[in-house]
Protein backbone atom coordinates (compact mmCIF):
# COMPACT_ATOMS: atom_id res chain seq x y z
CA UNK A 1 0.00 0.00 0.00
CA UNK A 2 2.57 2.22 0.92
CA UNK A 3 4.09 1.99 -2.89
CA UNK A 4 1.04 2.45 -4.26
CA UNK A 5 0.83 5.64 -2.28
CA UNK A 6 4.78 6.81 -3.09
CA UNK A 7 3.94 6.12 -6.57
CA UNK A 8 0.61 8.33 -7.12
CA UNK A 9 2.00 11.07 -5.07
CA UNK A 10 5.59 10.66 -7.87
CA UNK A 11 3.22 10.30 -10.58
CA UNK A 12 -0.02 12.74 -9.72
CA UNK A 13 0.17 15.20 -12.07
CA UNK A 14 0.37 12.49 -15.27
CA UNK A 15 -2.73 10.99 -14.11
CA UNK A 16 -4.30 14.79 -13.38
CA UNK A 17 -3.47 15.24 -17.04
CA UNK A 18 -5.40 12.28 -18.59
CA UNK A 19 -8.47 13.04 -16.07
CA UNK A 20 -8.59 16.32 -17.33
CA UNK A 21 -8.09 15.92 -20.80
CA UNK A 22 -10.85 12.88 -20.69
CA UNK A 23 -13.23 15.65 -19.49
CA UNK A 24 -12.36 18.30 -22.35
CA UNK A 25 -12.55 15.28 -24.62
CA UNK A 26 -16.45 15.00 -23.35
CA UNK A 27 -17.39 18.39 -23.07
CA UNK A 28 -15.74 18.65 -27.15
CA UNK A 29 -17.54 15.65 -28.44
CA UNK A 30 -21.10 17.13 -26.54
CA UNK A 31 -20.58 20.64 -27.99
CA UNK A 32 -19.34 19.75 -31.55
CA UNK A 33 -21.60 17.38 -33.94
CA UNK A 34 -18.36 16.92 -36.20
CA UNK A 35 -16.02 15.69 -33.53
CA UNK A 36 -18.62 14.18 -31.86
CA UNK A 37 -18.89 11.46 -34.54
CA UNK A 38 -14.98 11.34 -35.27
CA UNK A 39 -14.43 11.04 -31.06
CA UNK A 40 -17.06 8.18 -31.03
CA UNK A 41 -15.92 6.42 -34.55
CA UNK A 42 -12.28 6.17 -32.82
CA UNK A 43 -13.59 4.73 -29.54
CA UNK A 44 -15.67 2.10 -31.74
CA UNK A 45 -12.30 1.51 -33.67
CA UNK A 46 -10.16 0.94 -30.77
CA UNK A 47 -13.03 -1.10 -28.70
CA UNK A 48 -13.36 -3.26 -31.69
CA UNK A 49 -10.10 -3.85 -32.12
CA UNK A 50 -9.40 -4.34 -28.54
CA UNK A 51 -11.87 -7.09 -28.24
CA UNK A 52 -10.98 -8.84 -31.39
CA UNK A 53 -7.50 -9.36 -30.41
CA UNK A 54 -8.75 -10.53 -26.95
CA UNK A 55 -10.90 -13.46 -28.55
CA UNK A 56 -8.15 -14.39 -30.88
CA UNK A 57 -6.03 -14.49 -27.30
CA UNK A 58 -8.80 -16.48 -25.82
CA UNK A 59 -9.32 -19.47 -29.19
CA UNK A 60 -5.52 -19.42 -29.02
CA UNK A 61 -5.57 -20.90 -25.53
CA UNK A 62 -8.52 -22.70 -25.92
CA UNK A 63 -7.24 -24.79 -29.23
CA UNK A 64 -5.78 -27.73 -26.89
CA UNK A 65 -9.61 -28.47 -25.86
CA UNK A 66 -10.73 -28.16 -29.08
CA UNK A 67 -7.87 -30.47 -30.75
CA UNK A 68 -8.87 -32.80 -28.20
CA UNK A 69 -12.81 -32.85 -29.16
CA UNK A 70 -11.50 -33.46 -32.69
CA UNK A 71 -9.44 -36.50 -31.82
CA UNK A 72 -12.68 -38.26 -29.71
CA UNK A 73 -14.80 -37.57 -32.68
CA UNK A 74 -12.28 -38.60 -35.73
CA UNK A 75 -12.44 -41.82 -33.17
CA UNK A 76 -15.94 -42.34 -33.19
CA UNK A 77 -16.57 -42.22 -37.02
CA UNK A 78 -13.51 -44.32 -37.41
CA UNK A 79 -15.16 -47.02 -35.61
CA UNK A 80 -18.48 -46.06 -37.96
CA UNK A 81 -16.52 -46.76 -41.25
CA UNK A 82 -17.03 -50.58 -43.00
CA UNK A 83 -13.13 -51.29 -42.79
CA UNK A 84 -13.72 -51.70 -38.90
CA UNK A 85 -16.36 -54.44 -39.95
CA UNK A 86 -16.75 -57.49 -40.84
CA UNK A 87 -19.28 -58.28 -42.99
CA UNK A 88 -21.35 -61.93 -43.20
CA UNK A 89 -22.99 -62.02 -46.29
CA UNK A 90 -23.66 -66.15 -45.18
CA UNK A 91 -26.84 -66.12 -43.22
CA UNK A 92 -26.34 -68.71 -41.72
CA UNK A 93 -23.62 -66.64 -39.93
CA UNK A 94 -25.20 -63.78 -38.97
CA UNK A 95 -25.33 -62.96 -35.18
CA UNK A 96 -28.19 -60.43 -33.42
CA UNK A 97 -29.75 -60.27 -37.40
CA UNK A 98 -26.74 -57.91 -39.24
CA UNK A 99 -24.84 -58.25 -41.66
CA UNK A 100 -22.01 -56.27 -39.87
CA UNK A 101 -20.02 -57.15 -36.88
CA UNK A 102 -17.96 -55.04 -35.56
CA UNK A 103 -14.32 -56.11 -35.08
CA UNK A 104 -11.67 -52.71 -34.22
CA UNK A 105 -12.82 -49.73 -31.97
CA UNK A 106 -10.08 -46.60 -31.64
CA UNK A 107 -9.25 -45.17 -28.26
CA UNK A 108 -7.68 -41.39 -28.55
CA UNK A 109 -4.48 -40.52 -26.22
CA UNK A 110 -1.93 -38.11 -26.35
CA UNK A 111 1.60 -38.55 -27.14
CA UNK A 112 3.05 -37.50 -23.86
CA UNK A 113 7.00 -38.16 -24.61
CA UNK A 114 8.82 -39.57 -28.18
CA UNK A 115 12.22 -40.04 -29.52
CA UNK A 116 12.56 -40.32 -33.16
CA UNK A 117 16.49 -39.31 -33.99
CA UNK A 118 17.10 -42.91 -32.28
CA UNK A 119 17.85 -46.63 -33.70
CA UNK A 120 15.15 -47.65 -31.45
CA UNK A 121 12.47 -44.70 -31.03
CA UNK A 122 9.05 -45.25 -28.88
CA UNK A 123 6.38 -43.27 -27.65
CA UNK A 124 4.93 -42.88 -24.30
CA UNK A 125 1.10 -42.27 -24.36
CA UNK A 126 -1.17 -40.63 -21.68
CA UNK A 127 -3.60 -43.50 -21.11
CA UNK A 128 -2.72 -47.26 -20.17
CA UNK A 129 -4.42 -50.27 -18.56
CA UNK A 130 -7.01 -48.44 -16.94
CA UNK A 131 -8.72 -46.71 -20.30
CA UNK A 132 -8.54 -50.30 -22.20
CA UNK A 133 -5.36 -50.04 -23.60
CA UNK A 134 -3.25 -53.35 -23.86
CA UNK A 135 0.07 -54.80 -25.20
CA UNK A 136 0.02 -55.45 -28.91
CA UNK A 137 -2.64 -52.97 -29.63
CA UNK A 138 -1.54 -51.16 -32.93
CA UNK A 139 -1.92 -47.53 -32.86
CA UNK A 140 -2.14 -45.17 -35.82
CA UNK A 141 -2.88 -41.15 -36.43
CA UNK A 142 -5.23 -38.82 -38.49
CA UNK A 143 -2.27 -39.09 -41.43
CA UNK A 144 -0.80 -43.03 -41.36
CA UNK A 145 0.40 -45.59 -38.71
CA UNK A 146 2.36 -44.90 -35.67
CA UNK A 147 3.32 -48.56 -34.25
CA UNK A 148 2.57 -51.28 -31.25
CA UNK A 149 1.75 -50.82 -27.89
CA UNK A 150 4.98 -52.89 -25.98
CA UNK A 151 4.28 -52.13 -22.69
CA UNK A 152 1.39 -50.93 -20.29
CA UNK A 153 0.38 -49.64 -16.76
CA UNK A 154 -2.95 -48.38 -15.30
CA UNK A 155 -2.55 -45.20 -17.00
CA UNK A 156 0.49 -45.15 -19.58
CA UNK A 157 1.25 -47.13 -22.07
CA UNK A 158 4.87 -47.28 -24.43
CA UNK A 159 4.59 -47.74 -27.99
CA UNK A 160 7.08 -49.24 -30.46
CA UNK A 161 7.33 -47.09 -33.63
CA UNK A 162 7.73 -47.81 -37.40
CA UNK A 163 10.82 -45.82 -36.72
CA UNK A 164 11.95 -49.39 -34.78
CA UNK A 165 14.46 -52.30 -36.09
CA UNK A 166 11.93 -54.80 -34.75
CA UNK A 167 9.19 -53.21 -36.41
CA UNK A 168 7.57 -55.27 -39.29
CA UNK A 169 3.85 -54.11 -40.42
CA UNK A 170 2.41 -56.20 -43.34
CA UNK A 171 1.30 -53.67 -46.32
CA UNK A 172 0.47 -53.78 -49.76
CA UNK A 173 0.31 -51.47 -52.73
CA UNK A 174 -3.10 -49.84 -52.96
CA UNK A 175 -3.17 -49.70 -57.01
CA UNK A 176 -2.04 -53.28 -57.36
CA UNK A 177 -2.44 -54.87 -54.14
CA UNK A 178 1.12 -56.53 -53.85
CA UNK A 179 1.81 -57.16 -50.69
CA UNK A 180 4.92 -56.67 -48.73
CA UNK A 181 6.64 -55.53 -45.05
CA UNK A 182 7.24 -52.14 -43.86
CA UNK A 183 10.59 -52.33 -41.79
CA UNK A 184 13.05 -49.33 -40.95
CA UNK A 185 16.99 -49.30 -41.20
CA UNK A 186 17.35 -45.88 -39.08
CA UNK A 187 18.39 -42.88 -41.11
CA UNK A 188 15.67 -40.39 -41.36
CA UNK A 189 11.82 -40.30 -39.51
CA UNK A 190 10.50 -39.15 -42.67
CA UNK A 191 11.31 -42.48 -44.55
CA UNK A 192 11.13 -46.00 -44.62
CA UNK A 193 11.61 -49.47 -46.57
CA UNK A 194 9.16 -52.32 -48.49
CA UNK A 195 10.69 -55.43 -48.73
CA UNK A 196 9.57 -58.50 -50.25
CA UNK A 197 6.94 -57.19 -52.87
CA UNK A 198 8.06 -59.52 -55.89
CA UNK A 199 9.91 -57.66 -58.94
CA UNK A 200 7.40 -59.12 -61.53
CA UNK A 201 5.14 -56.90 -59.88
CA UNK A 202 4.51 -53.51 -61.37
CA UNK A 203 4.97 -50.11 -59.52
CA UNK A 204 5.12 -46.71 -59.66
CA UNK A 205 6.85 -43.41 -58.25
CA UNK A 206 3.96 -42.27 -56.31
CA UNK A 207 2.10 -45.12 -55.65
CA UNK A 208 0.10 -45.19 -52.08
CA UNK A 209 1.37 -47.83 -49.33
CA UNK A 210 -1.41 -49.10 -47.40
CA UNK A 211 -1.90 -51.70 -44.12
CA UNK A 212 -3.08 -54.95 -46.12
CA UNK A 213 -5.04 -56.58 -43.24
CA UNK A 214 -3.05 -59.53 -42.86
CA UNK A 215 -1.68 -58.36 -39.44
CA UNK A 216 -4.25 -58.82 -36.85
CA UNK A 217 -3.40 -55.41 -35.41
CA UNK A 218 -3.56 -53.10 -38.13
CA UNK A 219 -7.02 -52.60 -40.34
CA UNK A 220 -6.89 -52.79 -43.78
CA UNK A 221 -6.33 -49.32 -46.23
CA UNK A 222 -4.83 -47.43 -43.25
CA UNK A 223 -2.32 -45.60 -45.20
CA UNK A 224 1.58 -45.68 -44.83
CA UNK A 225 2.93 -43.20 -47.09
CA UNK A 226 4.01 -42.80 -51.08
CA UNK A 227 7.00 -44.58 -53.08
CA UNK A 228 9.87 -42.29 -53.49
CA UNK A 229 11.87 -44.54 -55.54
CA UNK A 230 12.56 -48.43 -56.23
CA UNK A 231 14.84 -50.81 -57.84
CA UNK A 232 14.71 -54.26 -58.43
CA UNK A 233 17.48 -56.68 -56.80
CA UNK A 234 18.50 -59.03 -59.03
CA UNK A 235 19.95 -61.76 -56.59
CA UNK A 236 16.64 -61.88 -54.86
CA UNK A 237 13.62 -61.29 -57.10
CA UNK A 238 12.19 -58.62 -54.89
CA UNK A 239 12.36 -54.83 -55.26
CA UNK A 240 13.82 -52.19 -53.22
CA UNK A 241 11.97 -49.52 -52.13
CA UNK A 242 11.64 -46.54 -50.47
CA UNK A 243 8.84 -44.65 -49.16
CA UNK A 244 8.22 -41.37 -47.36
CA UNK A 245 5.78 -41.62 -44.68
CA UNK A 246 2.36 -39.92 -44.79
CA UNK A 247 2.95 -39.19 -40.85
CA UNK A 248 5.19 -36.60 -39.60
CA UNK A 249 6.28 -38.28 -36.37
CA UNK A 250 7.89 -35.09 -35.47
CA UNK A 251 4.80 -32.70 -34.85
CA UNK A 252 2.62 -35.95 -33.86
CA UNK A 253 0.45 -35.00 -30.75
CA UNK A 254 -2.29 -37.06 -30.62
CA UNK A 255 -2.92 -40.99 -31.89
CA UNK A 256 -5.94 -43.56 -31.72
CA UNK A 257 -5.18 -47.08 -29.80
CA UNK A 258 -6.83 -50.15 -32.00
CA UNK A 259 -8.69 -52.50 -30.06
CA UNK A 260 -8.86 -55.85 -32.09
CA UNK A 261 -12.28 -57.82 -30.83
CA UNK A 262 -11.26 -60.84 -32.86
CA UNK A 263 -7.85 -60.80 -31.48
CA UNK A 264 -8.14 -63.82 -29.39
CA UNK A 265 -9.38 -66.06 -32.00
CA UNK A 266 -6.87 -65.05 -34.58
CA UNK A 267 -4.49 -66.04 -32.13
CA UNK A 268 -5.78 -69.46 -31.37
CA UNK A 269 -5.58 -70.04 -35.07
CA UNK A 270 -2.48 -69.33 -35.88
CA UNK A 271 -0.97 -71.59 -33.08
CA UNK A 272 -2.86 -74.27 -33.79
CA UNK A 273 -1.14 -73.56 -37.19
CA UNK A 274 2.28 -73.86 -35.79
CA UNK A 275 1.53 -77.30 -33.66
CA UNK A 276 0.45 -78.40 -37.25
Amino acid sequence: MNNLIRFLQKYYYVFLFLILEGIAIYFISCNSYYQGSAITNLANNVAGYTFDQCNKISHYFSLASVNEELVKENARLREQIESSYVKYTDRVMIKDDTIYKQQFAFMEAKVISKSINKRNNYFMLNKGRSSGIDKDMSVIAQNGIVGIVTQVTDNFSLVMTVLHQDSKIAVKNKRTQASGTLVWEGGSYEKGKIIDIPSSMPLKVGDTIITSGFSRNFPEGIIVGYIEKFSKDQGSGFYNVDIKYSTDYNKLGFVYVVKNFFKIEQEQLEKGMKNE
